[in-house]
């Protein structure tokens, strides 16, 4: 009889502690069309999305049991055919409890806590993202209408930079509250980048050896690192990439040679870059024959754009690339998150200022080489 009751109380206790790690996803489209499709479950790895379970929507609706021994992410997503406009992939923490999952207008993920505070963050996101659309549509309106002014193009300016502050601020708050948890390193990776590196490092130090092991994080280590090895006051570091003709050609043929050189990182596809690149022009002219040199470095793809560009451009300085687009190891190696990218060179090759443009590159130059 004690043998039977140890029995029942043991199998009593099992059950228990599973019970504890027990998750039911509750899933509801409000979309009529979505009705009888599939919803996948997956997960995500270093290189694409792995569906992991099969889902079918059902009476507007869809559920997922089972064990959670561990937390795990995962991402939710709707057939993307049946309505471009839907948000059809949400990432969920999947934890013990009863998770929500609403498929609406807006999408929301509820019962948990790390689920609430991440669709709490994503709804602020939604609204700062929204407004900052809103001021960037009063620019282009206020351009094509040609009622655009200095003082307007000003308060628009401090506008957008307000929201795009809380936003990185948003971002960064959220992420250093859940570093410990999937959905926060989950935003780390997708938000990173608009952080300085002194936020990258603070919130790569709250995290765990196995985070900061993964690939794609070891990439943001290693641009940390370059960052600092291509910091102003650092000398330059070279580099050999082709020029148009096929020829081998370095930074060091140029930069440290007692010229004061740009080193202009641009590409022949990139917008702001033909912009800025007047401007560039003006500068080489003024400048050139007191002891001023530009090399740029092209993120082209492909040859014939790229020379084309130059030719467009009427750019008449050295030029480089090595046609990889932004797997080039020169993204890397000079950490750009973004381009036109300018780094200055003194006369003997030390960074000196970056990303320097217009009047701003005018001034410093004229300052350098009265």
């Amino acid at each position: 009889m004690r043998k039977l009751l140890f029995l029942f109380l043991t199998a009593g206790l099992v059950l228990s502690c599973q019970n504890g790690k027990n998750y039911t996803i509750s899933g509801s489209v409000a979309d009529e069309a979505y009705e009888g499709t599939n919803v996948y479950v997956q997960e995500m790895t270093n290189d694409a999305m792995v569906v992991v379970d099969t889902l079918v929507v059902t009476n507007g609706s869809f559920s997922l049991k089972g064990v959670a021994d561990s937390t795990v992410l995962r991402f939710i997503s709707l057939d993307p055919a049946v309505n471009p406009q839907q948000e059809s992939r949400v990432p969920v923490l999947i934890e013990p409890g009863k998770i929500d999952v609403l498929f609406d207008t807006v999408v929301t993920i509820k019962g948990t806590k790390v689920n609430n505070a991440y669709t709490d963050f994503r709804l602020k996101q939604r609204d700062l993202v929204k407004s900052i659309r809103g001021v960037m549509e009063q620019y282009n309106a206020a351009n094509a209408e040609g009622i655009m002014t200095d003082s307007l193009e000003a308060e628009i300016n401090t506008n957008y930079d307000n929201i795009s502050n809380r936003i990185s601020d948003l971002n960064f708050n959220f992420i250093k509250e859940n570093i410990g948890n999937e959905l926060g390193k989950y935003a780390f990776l997708s938000s990173s980048s608009m952080f300085s590196p002194e936020q990258q490092k603070e919130l790569l130090g709250l995290a765990d050896d196995k985070f900061k092991a993964r690939k794609n994080i070891q990439r943001v280590i290693t641009r940390l690192e370059n960052l600092e090895n291509v910091a102003v006051g650092k000398k330059f570091v070279d580099f050999t990439l082709k020029d148009p003709q096929g020829n081998d050609v370095s930074l060091s043929d140029y930069a440290g040679t007692g010229k004061y050189v740009l080193v202009d990182f641009w590409a022949a596809w990139c917008g702001p870059c033909r912009q800025e690149m007047p401007n560039v022009v003006v500068a080489y002219d003024k400048y050139k024959s007191k002891g001023f040199e530009v090399v740029g470095v092209s993120l082209d793809q492909d040859h014939g754009a790229w020379t084309q560009g130059i030719k467009d451009l009427k750019m008449t300085w050295p030029q480089m690339s090595d046609l990889q687009y932004w797997e080039s190891p020169i993204v890397d190696l000079y950490a750009i998150n973004g381009i036109p990218h300018t780094v200055l060179l003194d006369k003997e090759g030390v960074i000196i200022e970056k990303d320097l443009r217009g009047a701003a590159l005018d001034a410093k130059l004229a300052e350098l080489m009265p």
